[in-house]
C-alpha cells in the first residue's frame, strides 16, 4: 500500500518539472531577490535638507504626454495578468529661479518609425500613443516655456520614452548617468529597437558618475547637482542600466522622481516586483524602492512620484507641485 504515495510524489515532481499543477496544489511563489543592507538615514538627515538650500521658491510642472499599454502583471505582481493598463508617460519641468528650465525626461520621439506600432525587446510599455498637443513641446509652450528657454535636460533613462526629443532643446545641456551611456547590456535589452544614444546631442553631453560619490539619506550615491541644495541626482542602477532619480528640496517638502527605478505605488509601498524581464537586476530594483520606503518614513512630508503612477500627486497635493493632464 506504500505505492500510491510514492507514484503521487513522483507524478507531482514530474509535473512541477514541466512547470504543471496538480489540482488543488498551487505553485509555490517564486523566491524574493536577496537583498544588500539597507541604509538607514542619519538623526540629521531632515535638517540637513533645509540647511543645505540656499535657493528656495523651485516649482515642478508634471506634464502626462502619452500612455502606453501593459498587461498589469508586468509592471507589480499584485495587477493581474488580465488586467490591460493604460500607464501615463510623463515629462516634468522644474523651474528653478537661478538655474532656468529643467526638463526631467525629454518625451517620446517626434518620429516613431514604426516603434509604437510593434511589441520592442525591452520595453514593457511599448506600443506607446500619444494625442496632438500632448507632446512636451506642446505641452511646454502651452506654460510659457520655449524649447530656447530649457537649460538642463536631465535623462533618468536612455528608453525613447525619456530620451526621445533630447535634442530639441538648443541650449539644453543633457544629463545622463556615464553608467547608462556605456553600459552594453543596454544594447543587449534594446536589440530590437532604435539606439536611443542618438537620440542625445553628444556635444552637449554632461555624463555623471557616482562611483565616488557620497550617500544621500537611504540612498547609496548622490550629486549635489547645482551645489545649492536643491536637486539631488541619484544612482538608481537597477530598474534600468545606469538609471538615474532626482530629490528636489522645494518649499513645501522634497520630491523624488524615480525614473524607471519604480514603476508604480505598488513596487515601493507594497514592495510588489514587476517582470523580471523588464528591468536589469530585480535585487537592485528591490533594494532601490526599499530605500525609497525608508526615506519616506524619515521624511514623512516626502512626495514619490514613479515612472508610471500619478497616484501620488493626488494622494498629496501640494502647492508647488501641478499635475497637467
Amino acid at each position: 500500500m506504500r505505492v500510491l504515495p510514492a507514484l503521487i510524489l513522483a507524478f507531482m515532481t514530474g509535473c512541477a518539472a514541466l512547470g504543471l499543477e496538480p489540482a488543488g496544489v498551487p505553485a509555490p511563489p517564486p523566491a524574493r531577490p536577496s537583498l544588500a543592507p539597507a541604509r538607514e538615514a542619519s538623526a540629521t538627515f531632515s535638517a540637513s535638507l533645509i540647511g543645505r538650500r540656499k535657493v528656495d521658491g523651485l516649482r515642478v510642472e508634471v506634464f502626462v504626454i502619452g500612455e502606453g499599454r501593459v498587461n498589469g502583471n508586468l509592471l507589480s505582481e499584485l495587477k493581474s495578468p488580465e488586467s490591460r493598463l493604460r500607464p501615463p508617460l510623463m515629462s516634468v519641468l522644474i523651474r528653478h529661479p537661478k538655474q532656468g528650465a529643467v526638463l526631467f525626461g525629454a518625451g517620446l520621439p517626434e518620429d516613431m518609425g514604426g516603434l509604437g506600432e510593434r511589441k520592442a525587446k525591452g520595453s514593457a510599455l511599448s506600443p506607446f500613443t500619444t494625442a496632438p498637443g500632448r507632446d512636451i513641446l506642446s505641452r511646454l509652450n502651452a506654460a510659457g516655456v520655449r524649447v530656447e528657454d530649457v537649460r538642463w535636460v536631465i535623462l533618468p533613462d536612455l528608453a525613447p520614452e525619456w530620451a526621445g526629443r533630447a535634442g530639441a532643446f538648443p541650449n539644453a545641456t543633457v544629463v545622463v548617468s556615464s553608467r547608462a551611456w556605456t553600459n552594453p547590456r543596454r544594447r543587449a535589452l534594446e536589440r530590437d529597437m532604435p539606439d536611443s544614444r542618438a537620440f542625445v546631442p553628444e556635444e552637449r553631453l554632461a555624463l555623471q558618475d557616482f562611483s565616488t560619490r557620497p550617500a544621500y539619506g537611504t540612498f547609496e550615491r548622490g550629486i549635489d547637482f547645482f551645489g545649492d541644495g536643491t536637486m539631488e541626482l541619484l544612482d538608481l542602477d537597477g530598474g534600468a542600466a545606469g538609471g538615474m532619480g532626482v530629490w528636489v528640496n522645494l518649499d513645501s517638502g522634497p520630491l523624488l522622481l524615480t525614473g524607471p527605478a519604480a514603476f508604480v505605488y505598488d513596487n515601493i509601498f507594497d514592495s510588489a516586483l514587476p517582470d523580471a524581464a523588464f528591468v536589469v537586476d530585480l535585487s537592485s530594483f528591490a533594494w532601490n524602492a526599499r530605500a525609497m520606503r525608508m526615506a519616506k518614513e524619515a521624511i514623512p512630508r516626502l512626495v514619490i512620484l514613479p515612472a508610471y503612477d500619478v497616484s501620488t500627486l493626488k494622494m498629496s497635493p501640494r502647492p508647488d507641485i501641478k499635475l497637467v493632464h
